[in-house]
């Protein structure tokens, strides 16, 4: 999908970008800046094709995103029937293992332990040292809450404001 013309060019240098499986960039930024100086062009054009590039990359992977919507409602939808279907089937066989030649319908039992009453649970197990059947969580900080205490004048320690610049292309 392309929604402007691009210099091949820069097209090309856009292209040789190497990203691995884990999404890190490969390609050195300096040696990208480098060559994209060494094209005979003005800074302007050069700097609207790079935009373009961004934008078309925005747009296909805008058409990706909505593809993979498509399939997942799709695949969702198989596995809501695959389900019906497999109720459809225990239901006929009550219970019992069954030979269908293409398959066999069989059936395991499972084991889990629900929690009802989690308070009453953990003073018993704490009561009882077993306290490797249960974990205490973690304070979790209100960064927003402190934020806001500290841009009013409290120093909290052991936290910080950061200012970030940010560039945005819209």
């Amino acid at each position: 999908m392309k929604l402007y013309e691009i210099d091949a060019a820069i097209e090309e240098l856009a292209n040789s970008i190497e990203v691995d499986e884990t999404g890190e960039v490969l390609t050195d930024l300096i040696k990208l800046t480098a060559d994209i100086d060494a094209l005979k062009m003005e800074k302007k054009s050069i700097l609207t094709y790079l935009a373009k590039t961004i934008l078309n990359m925005r747009g296909e992977a805008a058409a990706i995103k909505a593809e993979e919507q498509r399939l997942k409602a799709r695949r969702d939808k198989l596995a809501k029937k695959e389900n019906y279907l497999l109720d459809l089937l225990d239901a006929e066989c009550m219970g019992e293992k069954t030979d269908l030649e293409v398959a066999t319908l069989s059936y395991r039992y499972t084991t889990k332990v629900e929690v009802y009453d989690a308070k009453r649970a953990v003073d018993w197990l704490e009561k009882n040292n077993y306290s490797k059947c249960y974990r205490i969580a973690e304070p979790e900080i209100a960064k927003v809450e402190v934020k806001k205490l500290i841009k009013s004048g409290t120093a909290v320690p052991g936290c910080t404001l950061i200012e970030n610049v940010s560039c945005s292309l819209r």
